[in-house]
């Protein structure tokens, strides 16, 4: 349904072909109405519930039902392929570009054909269905991994990977095209691969653009939607004046000054930082409530004990961190003590920051 919403501004006629809950069947059709949206609405007896600790981040993902659905059927001139859990989806189209959802279900195994394929991957996805998947994520292993699939038969035509912040490579022979990210002011993480996959059908599908300026178009839309969960998407030319981000990731200093939720919030951001492709100078927690860290820090977060006079100690330390998330205080109150930083409302977006900077 998100990425239908995406594209239904762009696309007339956007028909969503999906399992629906039996009790959700009613609120889909209303909404799916409100976009203009037509609904091919298959009802099911499963509740499949995601939880998510914040947006970066799944706290429970449900089992695979057991007894699969009825398979969906559908032929088409433009098709967006997700994988599903309850079932699968047969396709038949001219143009179809295929997100398998951490399947690993290849795309031709239940009877699916496309004139021209294209295949949405995260890296550990390209690196399962290219025989590599206890292979690290290193540049040669993600190519070597494209070329297998590639040479399978029959093979998708185009392969986007995606990163974890916005950006992009895009396969399609030879070397891959890397895409560079686009700034945003936050970070609204939930949903970001049904916003690209749907982007970068049109564009590549309806359009006619090119592979790269397909995925340069599904980049941008990426910081469109991030921002705040904006939807439907724009078309091309309105959002011609965004910025690219410029890489931060590498050699991030860490500050967490206050109470066990500050310090715990520090250890983990530097398990994300590795996960989305970064790395740590330091990591330095204030345990004993006197700072001894040096700058400059990239990431300060502060816990609920900390008052406003602390900010006086922190920027005499370390100067004036590049981004502060102190979630106990209202933004007014941190920005003023810290007018030099960028001051970061939810956690999702602090990371984000700390790791991605507008190129000027």
């Amino acid at each position: 349904m998100r990425a239908a919403i995406a594209v239904s501004g762009l696309s007339e006629g956007t028909v969503l072909h999906t399992y629906v809950p039996n009790v959700w069947k009613s609120d889909a059709e209303a909404t799916l109405s409100s976009f203009g949206i037509v609904g091919r609405l298959m009802p099911t007896r499963h509740e499949l519930i995601f939880e998510y600790l914040d947006t970066l981040q799944k706290s429970f993902v449900p089992d695979v039902p057991d007894e699969q659905e009825k398979r969906l059927t559908l032929d088409g001139d433009v098709v967006l392929r997700f994988g599903f859990m309850e079932g699968t989806a047969e396709v038949n189209g001219r143009t179809v570009v295929y997100d398998p959802q951490n399947s690993y279900a290849k795309f031709h195994a239940n009877g699916s054909t496309a004139d021209r394929l294209a295949m949405i991957l995260s890296e550990e996805e390209l690196l399962g269905f290219g025989g590599l998947g206890d292979a690290s994520r290193t540049n040669d292993n993600l190519a070597a991994a494209a070329q297998n699939v590639f040479e399978s038969k029959p093979a998708p035509q185009i392969i986007l990977i995606k990163d974890r912040l916005g950006g992009l490579q895009v396969f399609f022979g030879g070397s891959p095209t890397p895409i560079k990210s686009y700034a945003s002011e936050s970070y609204f993480r939930i949903g970001v691969g049904d916003v690209l996959a749907a982007a970068f059908a049109h564009a590549w599908g309806e359009l006619g653009m090119e592979p790269v300026e397909a995925a340069d178009f599904a980049a941008r839309s990426i910081a469109y939607f991030v921002e705040d969960a904006r939807l439907p998407l724009l078309p091309p030319p309105q959002l011609s004046d965004l910025r690219h981000s410029r890489k931060d990731g590498d050699h991030l200093r860490l500050l967490g000054v206050g109470r066990f939720e500050a310090k715990s919030l520090v250890m983990q951001t530097e398990i994300l930082i590795s996960d989305f492709g970064g790395s740590t100078a330091f990591t330095y927690i204030d345990w004993e409530g006197e700072i001894r860290a040096e700058g400059p820090i990239d990431l300060l977060i502060i816990g609920s004990s900390e008052g406003p006079t602390i900010s006086g100690e922190i920027r005499k330390r370390v100067g004036e961190p590049k981004v502060v998330f102190w979630p106990e205080r209202d933004r007014r109150t941190v920005q003023w003590c810290f007018p030099a930083s960028r001051i970061a409302g939810d956690f999702p977006s602090a990371l984000y920051h700390a790791m991605r900077s507008p190129s000027s």
